[in-house]
């Protein structure tokens, strides 16, 4: 990746344009992920500049598919702390990794 030049680029601005537009966002992280860990993750999306800033910081963290994680959502961004996955979630939970992109993708409450 570094030598495509987008290693350690930050793309929050970009992210923030998106939900500005009306498009949805998730972020996910494994809560065993030591490389793109979930409490970095966590913190750049709570002070993420945009216009739902506040409502996502208000909103708080409740549990999400029956203890699977930790989600906060508010303004069409979600942030969701997988529990008991590294940085490959799919690969850790491949069935709650399913109910997350399935949610998603219909829209679903997080």
């Amino acid at each position: 990746m570094n030598m495509l030049g987008d290693y350690m680029n930050d793309l929050s601005p970009d992210v923030a344009e998106l939900l500005d537009a009306g498009v949805r966002v998730l972020i996910y992280a494994g809560d065993c992920d030591f490389i793109c860990n979930y409490m970095g993750n966590r913190a750049w999306t709570l002070e993420l500049d945009w216009t739902g800033k506040t409502d996502f910081q208000n909103a708080g963290e409740h549990d999400w598919n029956k203890g699977a994680g930790l989600a906060r959502s508010a303004g069409g961004l979600t942030f969701l702390q997988v529990r008991d996955a590294g940085h490959m979630v799919p690969y850790d939970q491949p069935a709650v990794s399913l109910d997350l992109i399935t949610d998603f993708i219909n829209g679903n409450e997080f």
